[in-house]
């Protein structure tokens, strides 16, 4: 048994391997540093080079503490190799950087990779690197692989890290065009996850079905907690989720019951804009014949059509200009959907 071990990674992402690794590691010291290291230009080259937007240090720490969370001989820390040459060179750096992070003897790095022995026994002569799994065979997958193909290689994913790679659709439209049947029939599909439009309810939980005593209060309390919900499903979902609303329709729905806006929701709106939440918004057009489910009220096609215009012109002038539309009678509709995940899938 060793006092103090090192497991160096980059974690990028951190998968089923390393996780694996880590805790055979952590059977052999006392006290295991986890050392995430990050060369913030070199992570964003490779996420940029795979199509998938950048997994910065911190998003990658949280994933390592989620998943060792419990341990608490396990300890992570970061190196910043952002002024460290690349290897094979910057040795001596690194090693620098290394030593004033970790405040003990490190009796033994952990490691996965043949080609750093040499560096290790000149930069640690007094420290044991063991090879773990080099050749994975166990979790034969490699971080490179992972940000190439991440649906290709989902079970190597862990669940920390996979609302990071989980492609989210956003239904959406006017009353009675179809979305919230599509949308469940969607995640029965596809096996995975889905949010409810919690607006849709929020009257007979609440204050037993009267839509005329909504505040905006109201509507603020249903984007928080739509908020929550939505990231509920995407904690959960298997490569893909589906939504059937967002703060958008409610701002929709708080101009049309009270006149007015709220400057709450609109910055929901643009943290999603900006955080780009939704991959992809699926918009279905009222073309398909009006349901009175006794939560409606806007039945005429005119009226539908309008309304859906005024809805489709907000998505845009708040700035989301990744909008499809969808229409066609149920059955059509729901195919375009199921053909535009697929090909969203390969």
């Amino acid at each position: 048994m060793y006092k103090i071990g090192v497991f160096p990674l980059r974690a990028m992402p951190l998968h089923r391997g390393h996780i694996n690794s880590i805790i055979h590691a952590a059977t052999k010291a006392e006290t295991l540093y986890v050392v995430l290291c990050d060369n913030p230009e070199r992570t964003r080259e490779e996420c940029v080079a795979a199509g998938l937007p950048v997994m910065d240090a911190k998003m990658r720490l949280k994933w390592l503490g989620i998943e060792l969370q419990g341990f608490n001989h396990i300890k992570t820390v970061l190196l910043d190799e952002s002024d460290v040459p690349r290897y094979p060179f910057g040795w001596e750096k690194w090693s620098d950087k290394l030593n004033k992070l970790i405040p003990h003897k490190i009796d033994v790095i952990f490691g996965g990779e043949p080609s750093y022995t040499e560096g290790y026994q000149k930069w640690y002569p007094e420290t044991v690197y063991e090879l773990f799994d080099y050749k994975r065979e166990r979790y034969p997958v490699s971080g490179t692989e992972v940000r190439s193909h991440p649906f290709r290689h989902w079970e190597y994913i862990p669940g920390a890290a996979r609302p990071f790679f989980t492609k989210k659709f956003l239904n959406t439209g006017t009353e009675s065009c179809g979305k919230t049947t599509i949308t469940k029939y969607l995640a029965k599909i596809y096996y995975t996850s889905w949010s409810e439009e919690l607006g849709r309810y929020y009257s007979a939980r609440n204050f037993g079905g009267r839509e005329d005593v909504y505040s905006v209060e109201d509507f603020e309390r249903i984007v928080v907690l739509q908020d929550e919900q939505d990231k509920e499903a995407i904690r959960t979902a298997n490569k893909i989720t589906f939504f059937d609303s967002d703060a958008v329709v409610t701002q929709y729905y708080l101009e049309m019951y009270l006149g007015v806006k709220s400057s709450l929701i609109d910055t929901y709106i643009e943290k999603y804009r900006k955080e780009k939440k939704f991959d992809y918004i699926l918009f279905y057009e009222p073309d398909v014949k009006w349901v009175d489910d006794g939560l409606r009220f806007l039945g005429e096609q005119e009226v539908r059509e309008k309304n859906s215009k005024k809805l489709l012109e907000m998505y845009k002038n708040y700035g989301f200009d990744n909008i499809y539309i969808i229409n066609g009678n149920y059955e059509e509709r729901l195919e375009k959907t199921i053909n535009f995940v697929d090909r969203i899938l390969e």
